[in-house]
């Protein structure tokens, strides 16, 4: 699993992780990581976002700051089924998974 912050121009958006071609991204709002097919797009297709691989420990300070918080209002849709997702990822794990791929 890599790690990534993913930026929109100078803006950081998210923490993903990539794993088995699977792009998931860190959502403060639900605590967790999701599987986010438009993200993984983005990242194998389209390129509308930036992505610069980092480490366990910044992704954590990230995570930790709070990155990847959404607006309530504006992504109500999302953020519904993202908390009904039957399988998110914890941080803990994701950044354990990381950890032999980013020292």
């Amino acid at each position: 699993m890599k790690l990534y912050l993913v930026k929109e121009r100078d803006r950081m958006v998210w923490v993903a992780a990539l794993a088995n071609e699977v792009m998931y991204s860190y959502v403060a709002n639900t605590g967790k990581f999701h599987d986010n097919n438009a993200l993984r797009n983005d990242f194998y297709m389209e390129r509308h976002f930036s992505y610069t691989e980092i480490g366990t420990a910044q992704a954590q300070r990230l995570i930790n700051d709070d990155l990847g918080r959404l607006d309530e209002s504006t992504y109500a849709e999302a953020l519904t089924e993202w908390r009904a997702d039957p399988k998110p990822l914890d941080p803990t794990e994701v950044l354990s998974m990381a950890a032999g791929f980013n020292p």
